[in-house]
């Protein structure tokens, strides 16, 4: 019995090797009978058995060594069958190719294979080590130009999953530059451009945030207004205001505001008279009354303050506060006769 099963394994084993031997014969007589761009072609097309496929391009990698659409066909076709070593073995060298194409598929490619490794890994340490890989790949894919932009959102996420923020950028306003409304496409294109300081970039992203992001307009004029302190560009930053300070009341209080930080205290108080007089509310108007008169006196402007002070003695004579306020006004301002009048006139009206 032993011996039967004895002589059938030798028999089994021999017609095994005649069969690759004969695989070999074939392979070769089919290199040598038929065009090798043909056999690619027919290797491409194999659907089914990736094996018997990855056999034909070992044998005919054997008379081609150097022929990297062969390396390339034996890449992916190892890929399909699940041997990712041999994969990104072959793809390693082929990524530096001198072949546009051949480079350009290789690392689209690899970079595909490292992102189904990332998410297959659970440890910290080799998830960030595939990352940066994956981020070198991602680089050579945007420098070289390895894209399609049809496929522009899926690179725009592929940005932002390698943290590559003028790639990113790249694509957002390629997304954008197809007449998309988005909001938030927008928005992020805004903090791009100034992340990466280009402001007349971000100042056309933020005009268009003011044009169709209506609900949040008033928002988005005020962060046009803070970019223009940032970069120093006062006289746009003015002329914004006065734009806005004819139609709504905030604008106005941070016009004043402006020329307060721009040292033009003339003007703030000014703004500030032109606030009171717009006032209905009696505490308002009051609010308003201090803040012109102390400007004047933040910038050494006696003088002015005085004669401010001065004009509205009648207007708060009855107020205590106020007038306590006028009287330290003419004190400090060395108008000792002006504070001498006032508080005579307070005492004949028998005020405290």
């Amino acid at each position: 019995m032993s011996s039967a099963n004895s002589e059938f394994e030798k028999s089994y084993v021999i017609t095994y090797k005649e069969l690759l031997f004969t695989f070999v014969v074939f392979s070769a007589i089919l290199f040598i009978l038929f065009p090798k761009d043909l056999l690619k072609e027919q290797i491409k097309s194999e659907k089914s058995s990736y094996d018997l496929s990855m056999l034909y391009l070992k044998n005919l990698l054997i008379h081609s060594p150097d022929d990297e659409t062969l390396q390339l066909l034996l890449a992916t076709q190892s890929l399909r069958s699940g041997q990712t070593d041999l994969t990104l073995s072959l793809l390693s060298t082929l990524v530096k190719s001198k072949d546009k194409a051949i480079r350009r598929d290789a690392t689209l490619l690899k970079y595909t294979l490292e992102k189904k490794e990332y998410f297959t890994l659970k440890n910290v340490e080799e998830k960030k080590r595939i990352r940066k890989k994956m981020r070198r790949l991602f680089l050579q894919i945007y420098r070289e130009k390895f894209y399609n932009l049809k496929e522009v959102n899926r690179w725009y996420k592929e940005a932002l999953f390698v943290a590559v923020d003028d790639a990113a950028f790249y694509f957002l306003e390629k997304k954008i530059d197809k007449r998309s409304k988005n909001i938030k496409d927008i928005e992020s294109a805004y903090y791009y451009a100034r992340k990466l300081n280009y402001p007349v970039k971000a100042m056309y992203y933020l005009q268009m945030l003011q044009k169709y992001d209506l609900m949040h307009r008033d928002k988005w004029i005020n962060v046009e207004y803070f970019q223009y302190i940032s970069y120093k560009q006062y006289s746009k930053a003015e002329k914004l205001l006065l734009h806005y300070a004819n139609i709504s009341l905030p604008w106005k209080k941070k016009l004043a505001e402006f020329y307060t930080m721009r040292q033009e205290f003339t003007k703030a108080s000014n703004i500030y008279m032109q606030l009171f007089n717009d006032a209905r509310v009696y505490k308002k108007k009051r609010g308003y009354f201090y803040k012109a008169v102390k400007v004047l006196q933040a910038g050494s402007l006696f003088s002015l303050a005085t004669s401010l002070a001065h004009q509205y003695e009648n207007y708060y004579i009855d107020d205590i506060d106020v007038r306590n306020f006028i009287l330290k006004v003419y004190i400090a301002s060395g108008k000792l006769q002006y504070a001498s009048r006032f508080s005579k006139r307070i005492m004949r009206r028998g005020l405290r």
